[in-house]
C-alpha cells in the first residue's frame, strides 16, 4: 500500500514542517476583529488595537516611539495570522489531494471511498477555517487552541489518522477486490503488480513533494517573521518598564533561519 503510505506520510511531514520553527508561546494571545489581547505571564492584560494600548483596562501613557513599537507589534500579529491559517489549510488540501489520488489509483475514479474521505477531510478543513476566521471573514487567532505552540497539533493529526483508518477498514473488501482485479490484469504476476504500484507511489510522492515545497517556503517565511516579532518583543520589554515581562513568543534557532 505504498500509495497510501506516500500520501499520508506527506501530510504528517508537511504538518511537522509547518511546526518546525522551534517556537514557544508563553501566556495567551488572542486576535479578533483587529483587537489583540495578550495575557502576560505576570497576570497583566495588554490590549492593542493599532492606535492605543490598554494595560489592565487603563490606557498607557507612552512616548511616540513606544506607542509606535506597540502599534507595529499589533500590525505584525495581524499580518502573521493569515499566514499561519494559510499554511494549515494548505497542508490539509495537500493531504486530501494525495490520499484521493492513491485511492483513485486502486479503486478507479469517482469511487465512494474517495468521496467519503474528501467529505471527512473537508470537515477538518472547515474546523480549521473556523479556528482562524470569524463568520464575517475577518481573521482571528487564539494561541490557547494550539498544542504546545503548534497550530497542527497532535490532536488534529490523530483525528486525521483515525478517520483514514476507519475508512480503509470499512472499505477493505472493495480494496481487496480492486487489488485482485489489478493482479488479473497483470496476468497474475504479483511482482509486476507490485512494481507498477511502486512506480505510481514514487510518482505520487514526487508530485506531492513539489506541492509541499511551496508550503515549506511559506513556513520558512513565517518562521523568519516570528523571529522578527520575538525581537520586537525584546525591544518593547527593554523600552517600556510596565511591559518588562513581555515574552509571549520565543523563537530559537531553526533550519528556517534566514
Amino acid at each position: 500500500m505504498r500509495t497510501l503510505v506516500a500520501a499520508t506520510a506527506l501530510f504528517f511531514s508537511t504538518a511537522s514542517m509547518a511546526n518546525d520553527c522551534n517556537m514557544n508561546l508563553h501566556g495567551e494571545m488572542e486576535l479578533s476583529h483587529g483587537q489583540l489581547t495578550l495575557h502576560l505571564p505576570d497576570d497583566k492584560l495588554l490590549h492593542l488595537d493599532g492606535h492605543k494600548a490598554l494595560l489592565n483596562g487603563q490606557e498607557m501613557h507612552l512616548s511616540h516611539a513606544q506607542l509606535n513599537m506597540l502599534n507595529q507589534y499589533h500590525q505584525n500579529v495581524n499580518d502573521l495570522a493569515p499566514k499561519v491559517a494559510g499554511i494549515a489549510l494548505d497542508a490539509v488540501a495537500l493531504a486530501n489531494e494525495g490520499v484521493a489520488k492513491a485511492f483513485n489509483q486502486l479503486l478507479g475514479e469517482d469511487n465512494e471511498l474517495v468521496a467519503d474521505l474528501s467529505s471527512e477531510i473537508d470537515a477538518l478543513r472547515i474546523k480549521l477555517h473556523q479556528e482562524f476566521y470569524t463568520e464575517d471573514g475577518s481573521i482571528r487567532f487564539n494561541s490557547a487552541n494550539f498544542d504546545n505552540g503548534q497550530f497542527l497539533g497532535e490532536d488534529f493529526e490523530s483525528e486525521f489518522e483515525q478517520k483514514l483508518e476507519k475508512l480503509v477498514q470499512r472499505s477493505m473488501g472493495s480494496l481487496m477486490i480492486a487489488i485482485g482485479k489489478e493482479m488479473l490484469f497483470s496476468g497474475g504476476d504479483m511482482q509486476a503488480f507490485e512494481k507498477r504500484m511502486d512506480r505510481f507511489g514514487e510518482q505520487l510522492e514526487a508530485d506531492m513533494e513539489v506541492r509541499a515545497a511551496g508550503i515549506e517556503a511559506k513556513a520558512q517565511t513565517l518562521c523568519y517573521d516570528l523571529s522578527q516579532l520575538d525581537s520586537l518583543e525584546n525591544q518593547i520589554s527593554s523600552s517600556i518598564p510596565q511591559l518588562s515581562g513581555l515574552n509571549m513568543i520565543e523563537v530559537s534557532e531553526s533550519k528556517y533561519s534566514m
